[in-house]
């Protein structure tokens, strides 16, 4: 064999030897490359986040509830859902007098029947008897706070309350069985009157007017 046949077998190993570096290198590499997907690269998942704005069902049963109010709630079989049930009536003491302070719920549930109660606000307080067809009137001044009148009479008869310078949300006519009446006394601005009367027979009266903490 000529040299010249020697050079082209070298050369012709030669090419074959680089042929199989070049692709065991390929494999290599792309064995060897992190998985990629086409397009851009993935964005990471961001992490899970509580969805804004979502309350619990007994947060929301407690939406506007007082901080110090309590409240009664049940649960619906059906649905799941937490219902708030209105609370119960209920009166704020002041523990050093003893005298009431606030109320919350309907009165009239608190304060049924017998005496009227001592409250720490008590504009003006009435008991008299009155004969037929007499009256009597108390004046007092509006500062801003809310006015609750309790009246009641005893013996039979009927009484009448009427006012002056105020709506009065209640019962504007009442027998006289004992139990307490209650009202809304609406001030229109300025001073007002109530005035209490003996419809057709004598009777005897308890009326106060009392002022509670503006809402």
């Amino acid at each position: 064999m000529d040299a010249t046949a020697d050079d082209r077998l070298r050369s012709v190993v030669l090419f074959g030897a680089a042929v199989a570096v070049l692709t065991v290198g390929g494999w290599w590499w792309h064995a060897a490359a992190p998985a990629s997907t086409a397009g851009a690269a993935a964005t990471p998942s961001a992490a899970p986040r509580a969805e804004q704005g979502v309350s619990t069902p007994l947060e929301r049963a407690m939406a506007g509830a007082e901080p110090d109010e309590r409240v009664t709630v049940r649960l619906d079989p059906d649905s799941g859902e937490v219902l708030r049930v209105r609370s119960a009536p209920r009166a704020v003491i002041d523990p050093a007098t003893g005298s009431i302070t606030d109320i919350e719920g309907d009165p009239g549930v608190l304060f049924p029947a017998g005496d009227l109660p001592p409250f720490h606000e008590t504009i003006w307080r009435e008991q008299r008897e009155l004969a037929p067809g007499q009256e009597v009137t108390r004046q007092a001044g509006d500062d801003g706070a809310r006015y609750l009148l309790q009246y009641r009479c005893t013996r039979p008869g009927t009484m009448v309350v009427t006012s002056t310078g105020a709506g009065i949300v209640g019962r504007p006519r009442i027998d006289c069985d004992g139990t307490i009446a209650n009202a809304d006394v609406l001030p229109g601005g300025g001073p007002f009157r109530v005035s209490l009367s003996a419809v057709d027979r004598p009777i005897d009266i308890q009326a106060q007017l009392v002022a509670l903490p503006p809402r």
